[in-house]
């Protein structure tokens, strides 16, 4: 998708320009954006709107990573970023952004829109060890609804990783996930 199908309020047109034309159907939101109405809605568009919250050393992680690979209909409140360089970052300057610790390989990432976020199955790892996002289980359902069939990857990322707090608590949140989403679809 060219980035320049994707209209920034402020930049070309206003705000109050921009929701006019979303009431018209002309234009649908996507994450602070918006899209022409006969354009698709892809994980490269969703990558696209968060351009400005995202910088190069950072990877989108938990439920942002959910929202880009398609579960949610909006993006979540916060951006959730992690490092994929091994020096210190320096905290975010946007309050929209939250940086989390923790260097992500680089088999785990993932690029949308020429930028960096996790792959399925560790986006589901992230989000099944998440205790610092009260909705992160409803992000993980929708996500497994979607890429049900990335619940073994991410079980066997979790089980490759020794010493990782929590990982236990998190096979078994995946495994719980996995059975409520596929219990009526089996």
């Amino acid at each position: 998708m060219h980035p320049e199908l994707l209209y920034r309020p402020g930049l070309s047109l206003s705000a109050a320009e921009l929701q006019a034309m979303r009431l018209d159907g002309l234009v649908f939101e996507v994450g602070d954006a918006f899209l022409p109405a006969d354009i698709p809605e892809t994980a490269d568009a969703r990558m696209l709107s968060l351009a400005p919250h995202v910088r190069a050393e950072h990877v989108v992680s938990g439920t942002t990573a959910a929202w880009i690979h398609g579960a949610g209909d909006g993006r979540p409140a916060r951006c959730h970023v992690r490092p994929h360089v091994q020096r210190r970052l320096r905290a975010p300057s946007d309050p929209d952004v939250v940086l989390h610790d923790g260097v992500v390989p680089p088999t785990e990432i993932q690029v949308f829109a020429g930028m960096r976020v996790l792959t399925v199955p560790a986006t589901l790892v992230d989000l099944a060890r998440s205790d610092r996002e009260a909705d992160a289980r409803t992000w993980l359902l929708a996500l497994l609804a979607l890429q049900p069939t990335q619940v073994s990857p991410a079980i066997d990322l979790l089980r490759a990783r020794e010493r990782l707090p929590g990982k236990r608590r998190a096979i078994a949140m995946l495994e719980s996930c996995y059975d409520e989403v596929t219990r009526y679809t089996s």
